[in-house]
Formats: structure tokens, sequence, C-alpha cells
């Protein structure tokens, strides 16, 4: 995602004016989808950042839980990173580039920022103008529809935009959910070495194959973008 529209050849100044990238009926769609998170579950997302972080006591702590969360639901997950790794980013001077998207519920109307409230969120980094999501998870029980997709995107979106932040990387994958938010695909490049030389030519002939794939729904999806779909 970039911070910039195309219309007025100008950085977006608000959420509203991102908005009016979409079409109408998509338009009215996202609205709603806050509406329901935001106002209707009352959700506060909080965006915390750089030397923020170390006024909240607990905050770092609670931050690793809600990473781990998402590791220990997932049969798949891995977990690379422990608590002390979290602790040394924020005794470090690259706690600057560190922002926290915090999710905790509007109780009473309560403004004032408590760690042992956040119950899910997001582990970002910010440096050179550009938004990095990273690591998502929630402790809830009870499942929050769509405050995945408003932590991830449109809050952090929200965020880039006040900030004047000029681009955000929302991580790999996702595929025409992140499209239809306003993430355009963007090819990378990686370097790996395969030691085992049968496994190596699999792999070689997968990613070939892959490849070409990704080559086909890029062009595909930024065709349907030059259109506004």
């Amino acid at each position: 995602w970039r911070n910039f529209n195309h219309l007025s050849r100008k950085p977006f100044v608000s959420f509203e004016d991102y908005l009016g990238s979409f079409r109408s009926k998509r338009r009215i769609n996202i609205r709603r989808e806050r509406q329901k998170v935001l106002e209707d579950e009352g959700i506060i997302i909080d965006a915390i950042r750089g030397r923020e972080i170390l006024r909240h006591e607990g905050l770092t702590e609670r931050m690793f839980e809600i990473y781990k969360s998402t590791i220990d639901k997932m049969y798949f997950g891995r977990q690379y990173l422990n608590l002390e790794f979290f602790k040394l980013l924020a005794e470090s001077e690259f706690v600057d580039h560190l922002c926290f998207m915090c999710v905790r519920y509007d109780e009473a109307n309560n403004d004032e920022f408590c760690a042992a409230d956040v119950f899910a969120g997001t582990f970002n980094v910010v440096k050179d103008g550009v938004f990095y999501g990273r690591y998502w998870g929630s402790l809830a029980e009870k499942e929050v529809k769509n405050l995945h997709f408003e932590t991830c995107y449109w809050s952090a979106i929200e965020y880039c935009i006040a900030q004047g932040i000029k681009r955000m990387e929302p991580g790999a994958g996702g595929g025409d959910y992140k499209w239809a938010r306003g993430f355009d695909p963007a090819l990378i490049h990686s370097v790996h070495y395969i030691f085992d030389p049968d496994l190596r030519k699999a792999i070689a002939q997968y990613v070939e194959y892959e490849t070409e794939d990704n080559l086909g729904v890029a062009d595909y999806l930024l065709s349907r973008r030059k259109r506004g779909d």
C-alpha cells in the first residue's frame, strides 16, 4: 500500500480520502465493517510507538503473549522469537522503530491506556518511511469478527496516513483479501541454498512453476486495479 492519491497526486489526507479510491459499494462495505468492530463491539485500537512503549509497564510482555498466541493456535506454528528478544528490542535503540497496534475494549469510556487491558494486536516496525506489518495475535476466547482486518489493515493504514508514512508492507501471503483492501501485489526475491541435491531439484522445479503463476496473478490484479475494480 502506498500513501498516494492518484487523483490529487498527493498523499492521502485522511482515511475517508483513502476510501475515495474505492468504488461506492466497496466504500460502504468498508465503513460498515469498521463500524461493527469499533462501534458495535466497542473496540479501541491504540498505536503505541517508540519510547512511548517504555512508559507502559508490562506492554512488551503482553505483546509477546499476543505474538505467541497465534503460534499456539496453529498446528504449523513455529516460535522463532522469545520473551528475551522482545525485551532486548524494547531496551535497545531499536525501540524507536517499534510500533504496537494494541486492541482493548472501550469499557466505561475509559481513555486511560493500560497494558493489562490489551487482548490483541500487532507487532510492527516503522523505518525510513515504511510501516512493516509483522506479527498478529489475539488472547480473546471469543473471536471478534473482522478484528484482524481492522487491526492489521484499516487502523494501520489510518495511522500511516495520519503520520505521513509513505508505504505499508503487510507481509507475505494473503491473496485476494489483501488486494481487496488496497494492497497491490509485489514480487520479491530471496536466496536460499538447499543442501540435498534431490530436494534442491524438486524445489527448483516447483519454484519455476510458482513464479510463472505469481507473475500471472500479479498482472491480473494490477490490471483490475487500473480499471478501478
